[in-house]
């Protein structure tokens, strides 16, 4: 497959707006499918795909190798984040955009630049004849928004996964540019949304200050007593009962691969850095379960003054999880403390939670076979050591797979540290882009 080829189908996926998230796109979403079942079915795929109701399809896709051959699964997600704010981008985001050495477009990185970088190595190694294995395509379109049918995807399609020996996810990022990495644990999510009203509109806080509720100030001290701000820990009583403890040699592996705080920084963007419990900054995301609040919205925000009180608020919350904690049992933890907390106003205050997705934490042993050969091909191919490192994102079917196949999980990856996943001006080095087919040729023809 030539260079100029993978780029025309790199460039025409990412030209397609498949956003999980806005039901406006659902036809989009129906193109990616189409795109995909078209390339795999020229590749001499058996193409079938699997959809509850009007969600996003799930693509499962299989091509017969040989009998003394292994069987490979390859999971990827062709749904992305929405682009906004495309105020901030510096190209369109769904044109794929060659500059400085990168490709940049909504979904390069996250991940349809990998499912291209798959499709490819594989386009290789059949026209090579060098493809023995069977190969199992796995791909997604809920991904984006917790993979709420994929535990049933699976399960109606047991009987052909449990075939798989080793499942592939390339959809996390190197240790640094020609330094390749393998994610051995991923951290889980239970998303929340809260809603208060105290009124039916908006008061005059002249008349009526110090004589009702404002429900921004009580999301604001909601929020004060579920964590400390400076320390980052967790105030709800049990969150972390069920956190396994690191082992030392587990620790000092990490300690091994670690960026200064200064790297972090620079990558992050961000004015300054915070820790817990004297870990380096660039650990505490990987191996600390953590709170965070994304959005809150109540009363005026506008230009100049105006004094209001608002009669609702709304905010949307996180927690993520690592190993051993349960994301229902979360939940109802969590749950449990809002509700003890708001029986303070009784009913002069409404409100209602909304719990938007819960996946639990992914851990693999990195003495996995499987694991250990894929980090000898990739270390061979990039002359560098391949890192063992913990992530502190959510990748859904990891822990699916995993958990109702019983199979080991690879997850490798080949954008940057810098590939501004979820953000505008998402990108893909050129160099890892070239260099990942290579070496997943590698891996699929020789593992």
């Amino acid at each position: 497959m030539s260079k100029q080829n993978v780029i025309d189908d790199f460039s025409s996926f990412i030209s397609i707006p498949s956003v999980s998230a806005d039901p406006k796109r659902a036809p989009d979403m129906s193109r990616a499918v189409k795109f995909l079942s078209k390339k795999l079915t020229s590749l001499g795929f058996e193409v079938r795909l699997l959809q509850n109701g009007q969600n996003p399809a799930t693509i499962f896709a299989k091509r017969i190798g040989s009998t003394d051959g292994k069987t490979i699964g390859i999971y990827g997600h062709y749904d992305v984040q929405p682009e906004d704010p495309v105020r901030e981008w510096d190209s369109e985001p769904f044109t794929l955009t060659q500059k400085n050495g990168r490709f940049y477009g909504r979904g390069t990185a996250d991940n349809k630049g990998h499912i291209i970088q798959n499709i490819a190595a594989i386009d290789n190694l059949i026209a090579s004849q060098s493809l023995k294995n069977t190969i199992v395509f796995l791909i997604e379109g809920e991904e984006e928004t917790g993979s709420e049918h994929f535990t049933s995807y699976i399960d109606t399609l047991k009987d052909e996964l449990m075939k798989v020996d080793v499942f592939y996810i390339t959809d996390v990022e190197m240790y640094k540019k020609n330094i390749p990495m393998i994610i051995y644990a991923l951290r889980g999510l239970v998303y929340f949304e809260i809603e208060l009203k105290v009124g039916d509109h908006d008061m005059h806080s002249g008349v009526y200050g110090n004589a009702v509720y404002n429900p921004a100030q009580i999301l604001a001290d909601l929020f004060a007593h579920m964590k400390n701000s400076r320390s980052g820990e967790v105030l709800i009583s049990g969150f972390y009962d069920s956190v396994r403890k690191i082992a030392e040699k587990e620790m000092k592996l990490l300690n091994n691969h670690v960026f200064s705080d200064e790297e972090f920084q620079k990558d992050a963007g961000s004015l300054g850095l915070t820790s817990m419990r004297n870990v380096p900054s660039y650990l505490a995301p990987k191996i600390f379960p953590s709170m965070d609040i994304h959005g809150i919205k109540s009363g005026f925000v506008g230009d100049g003054p105006k004094t209001i009180i608002p009669a609702q608020g709304l905010a949307k919350f996180s927690f993520r999880l690592v190993e051993h904690q349960d994301a229902g049992k979360m939940e109802l933890l969590v749950r449990d403390f809002i509700e003890k907390y708001m029986n303070q106003y009784g009913a002069r205050v409404e409100y209602s939670i909304t719990s938007h997705s819960y996946d639990n934490p992914f851990y693999c042993s990195i003495n996995d076979p499987y694991l250990q050969k894929t980090a000898r091909i990739l270390s061979d191919h990039f002359g560098h050591e391949t890192v063992f490192m913990r992530e502190g994102g959510s990748i859904p079917a990891a822990e699916i797979i995993q958990r109702v196949l019983g199979k080991p999980v690879v997850l490798t990856g080949f954008v940057l540290p810098d590939a501004n996943l979820h953000a505008p001006n998402e990108n893909f080095d050129e160099d890892m882009f070239w260099e990942g087919i290579e070496v997943l040729g590698k891996i699929y023809g020789g593992i």
